[in-house]
């Protein structure tokens, strides 16, 4: 069972439970005894409902998201995954970390908005910046080369617990430094959109927005 099939299940058992905690009502009301009884239902009616919800809303938005959770700013050299392949593998993550032109042409399709960062900084200056990022963010930094301009981090989803592991890449440019990011979720073939959505939040760190 991945994510997407446990998010199904959770919609399952809190629309039993709301169900459940409606016909207590219906049959504190029919019996007479309400009070205690009544409130109780009603606790479960609440709980249930929510916890069909969340799920609910949750799958809804990965049925209606690409068939890709591996994205990246760089989609013909994307960074590379070093120290967090190991990591990968122990967890027994489902989803491997091959870019391939599939991956590339649903990501042009679905997020054309994803492009390298070009700065007007020196790179270390960015690596700064970017580890700063990563802090702000709350994730997990793995490593981080500056001699290399690499960091790797690894985000936790706050509903479900899911994995992203993200890399970012500085390197020099004409221009400055140019940064390359890249977030792959560790399971699940669709992610709503989480891991561009996380691109843009550190792009807009790092450029100070």
């Amino acid at each position: 069972m991945d994510g997407f099939d446990a998010l199904g299940w959770l919609v399952y058992i809190g629309a039993t439970a709301a169900v459940i905690s409606v016909l207590g009502i219906i049959v504190g009301l029919v019996s007479g005894r309400r009070g205690l009884t009544l409130v109780l239902a009603l606790a479960g009616l609440l709980l249930g409902a929510a916890v069909a919800w969340i799920p609910y809303q949750s799958r809804m938005e990965l049925k209606a998201s690409p068939r890709l959770s591996d994205i990246t700013t760089d989609t013909a050299n994307p960074p590379a995954f070093i120290k967090i392949l190991p990591i990968r593998e122990a967890a027994k993550a489902r989803n491997k970390t091959n870019y391939t032109t599939q991956k590339a042409a649903l990501q042009s399709k679905h997020y054309p908005d994803l492009k390298p960062l070009m700065l007007e900084k020196k790179p270390g200056q960015v690596f700064d910046i970017a580890i700063k990022a990563v802090k702000m963010t709350g994730l997990n930094l793995i490593d981080a080369d500056k001699k290399t301009g690499r960091i790797e981090a690894t985000a936790t989803t706050f509903w479900f617990g899911f994995k992203d592991d993200v890399v970012i890449r500085i390197a020099p440019a004409p221009i400055g430094a140019r940064v390359d990011i890249r977030s792959s979720s560790r399971v699940g073939r669709r992610e709503a959109g989480m891991n561009a959505a996380r691109i843009r939040e550190f792009e807009a760190l790092i450029v100070g927005k």
